[in-house]
């Protein structure tokens, strides 16, 4: 079942960069990417390379967020509150196939705590299901999209 949250990686790069930026070099952006959930049914131990479903075919390429700009909304909501960051994305899906039912973000940074890593490696941030209009979960059949919009939600409670 897909994380909502951060995953394991995701935490420690936020711990990071919250209280140890010594020990991170920041990446400017973060990498948002599709891929079907009902197979891959990644958890918080989960990590990029734990993505098998992600399309390798037609126009879909990832998309880029710029952090520390206008594309990221955060808001609180609640008592206790709960915190949320919020982006928007749009993939050209033409000529792509497979289905996807997820999202997640990415971000390049080296990893000593969760993992063991030499150098910067992309790991995955956090994941989740995406969802319609009227905020059902959904899939979406590329061969018969070639717009895919989502948003991407980081819900901390």
């Amino acid at each position: 079942m897909v994380s909502t949250g951060l995953h394991d990686f995701g935490e420690e790069f936020a711990w990071k960069w919250t209280f140890r930026q010594d020990q991170i070099a920041r990446s400017t952006t973060v990498n948002v990417l599709l891929y079907n959930d009902g197979t891959d049914a990644l958890d918080d131990a989960s990590d990029l390379s734990d993505i098998t479903t992600e399309p390798n075919d037609g126009n879909y390429t990832r998309q880029s967020v710029t952090l520390d700009g206008a594309d990221i909304t955060l808001s609180a909501d609640g008592t206790p509150a709960t915190l949320e960051a919020t982006f928007q994305v749009a993939f050209d899906t033409s000529n792509t196939t497979g289905t996807v039912d997820a999202s997640a973000a990415t971000c390049t940074f080296q990893s000593d705590l969760v993992g063991s890593d030499g150098s910067p490696t992309e790991h995955l941030l956090t994941s989740g299901l995406l969802r319609d209009s009227n905020g059902n979960t959904t899939s979406i059949d590329l061969a018969n999209a070639s717009n895919v919009q989502t948003t991407v939600e980081v819900t901390l409670n």
